[in-house]
């Protein structure tokens, strides 16, 4: 006969072994206990090995249950094994053991219960029934918390905790380092990357094992993470160029696996992607282990809204979300880092007389935030006219103070395809130390207009750089802007050369 650990609420122990424990397994569990883990653990386990059936059991499975996160991660491999031994015994003494319940609480959402167990776990053998304990939330029994099969399914819940997929009898569940990968794909997509994840490495990570194995299990969750993650790698986030290089040898992999695929769904019947990008990259990581379809099939269950699991597996619905973030990807990845054209400035920026129209240069660098490309694009074409030479030397002056201010006027520096003709252009710009003093001391006109915006003296529509600019230029088509400076200070060796060591320090910054 199957050894049953005791369950009668009539033998009350006032002060169970396990609440000297459990505030330690609470800190393990949100690892802020700052004590020897592995110690903790191994305690624990063999407590548990040495009566996996007895009154204790339940303590024991429930205190391994809380630290087993911790034990998959970070503990020693002897400790893990000594734990997996532990709850693999208890495991085998007591499932097959008489049970009248019809559920258990170790079949509900662990990640709803565990953070009650530090209180839990002690009024469990307190000898008060639910009723008469004041202290008990759970809308479960304690008769069904302390029932052998319950141990058991709690003891297989560590067990798939500690070493993911190696155990059967136990509801569905999201790999512990799936749900922390799904968190870290949220803020990368959410462009607020955790402090801890690196956006380049995460997303080469993904598009590597995919390169690896193109046709295998996880291909669907890679390819709909992959496309959730495209617009982020093509923003300009990604300066290496080595990431989206993956990412694309990636997508051209899988495509011929996928083929010409077709399905039987009609129109609106696979996943709407693209638009709740945070939404979709986690869908994607559920996808990744059967674990995470599993619970992604309750998903559906509860919420009818969502696609089914067979959608976001079909193999014609994943072709159109690969060849779509590809298009994107190799998009994105010639605007960044290949040759970056100006040429259709050439046909809107110079006017009839040959002069530049200042105005739309100038406006296209100012309302960055509008269009970062046109930004972009307006400096680096304002540097390779500086570049080519215009006899002009008041044109040629606001040309390179124009192109210094592209890099400058944004909170991040440009991507390669700009920075490296810009950096090429404004190197060559001699910066040396001018021998003496200026007279215009610190009161060159940038400097100046910095300090005045920075006090919020200028109104959100008012624009103090470029006003300044184009009355440099053409001073007879504009008005003289407040306060007001002479050409020389704008062109002062000292200003411009300020200018340039100030851009090509952000240019810098970035490579």
């Amino acid at each position: 006969m199957t050894d049953m650990p005791a369950t009668a609420l009539s033998a009350p122990q006032e002060s169970p072994e396990c609440v000297h424990f459990v505030d330690d397994w609470h800190g393990i569990l949100h690892e802020t206990y700052g004590g020897d883990s592995d110690r903790v653990v191994l305690d624990c386990a063999r407590r548990l090995v040495a009566d996996p059936a007895g009154e204790g059991a339940y303590a024991w499975t429930l205190g391994l249950v809380m630290m087993a996160a911790h034990i998959g991660r970070f503990s020693r491999e002897d400790v893990a094994a000594a734990a997996l031994e532990a709850l693999h015994t208890t495991d085998r003494r007591l499932r097959e053991a008489p049970c009248a319940h019809r559920t258990h609480p170790y079949e509900s959402d662990l990640d709803d219960r565990i953070d009650h167990f530090v209180d839990d776990l002690p009024l469990l053998t307190n000898g008060l029934a639910e009723d008469q304990d004041p202290d008990w939330e759970d809308d479960a029994t304690k008769e069904q918390w302390l029932c052998p099969r319950d141990i058991a399914g709690y003891a297989r819940v560590a067990v798939d905790i500690i070493a993911p997929g190696s155990v059967g009898g136990i509801p569905p569940r999201l790999p512990v380092r799936d749900a922390r990968r799904a968190e870290d794909l949220r803020s990368i997509v959410w462009d607020y990357p955790s402090a801890a994840v690196d956006p380049a490495q995460e997303l080469s990570a993904y598009a590597r094992n995919l390169v690896a194995s193109p046709l295998g299990y996880h291909r669907a969750g890679l390819v709909v993470v992959l496309h959730a993650a495209c617009w982020y790698a093509a923003s300009g986030r990604i300066r290496d160029r080595r990431v989206l290089d993956t990412m694309v040898d990636a997508l051209e992999a899988v495509l011929p696996g996928l083929g010409g695929a077709s399905c039987a769904h009609g129109e609106g019947e696979h996943p709407e992607v693209g638009r709740d990008t945070a939404e979709q990259a986690t869908v994607g990581i559920h996808l990744l282990s059967p674990g995470g379809r599993g619970v992604y099939r309750h998903w559906h269950r509860e919420e009818l809204e969502t696609a089914p699991l067979e959608a976001w597996l079909c193999p014609a619905f994943l072709a159109g979300i690969a060849r779509e973030a590809l298009d994107h990807l190799r998009t994105g990845r010639e605007r960044l880092f290949g040759l970056r054209d100006t040429a259709h400035l050439d046909e809107v920026l110079p006017r009839p007389d040959g002069r530049i129209d200042i105005e739309r240069l100038t406006h296209a660098v100012r309302f960055r935030c509008r269009d970062g490309q046109a930004a972009e694009d307006a400096g680096l074409w304002a540097a390779r006219r500086f570049a080519a030479g215009p006899a002009d030397p008041r044109e040629r002056l606001v040309l390179l103070l124009v192109a210094c201010w592209s890099v400058t006027s944004g909170e991040e520096a440009p991507p390669e395809a700009v920075h490296r003709d810009l950096r090429a252009i404004l190197g060559a710009v001699r910066t040396d130390p001018v021998a003496g003093s200026c007279p215009h001391g610190d009161a060159h006109p940038w400097e100046v207009l910095a300090e005045l915006a920075g006090r919020r003296h200028f109104g959100f529509h008012e624009d103090p750089y470029g006003a300044h600019l184009n009355h440099l230029y053409a001073p007879g088509e504009h008005d003289t802007p407040e306060p007001s400076f002479d050409p020389e200070a704008w062109g002062c060796p000292r200003h411009v050369a300020e200018r340039v060591r100030q851009a090509l320090r952000i240019i810098d910054g970035a490579s």
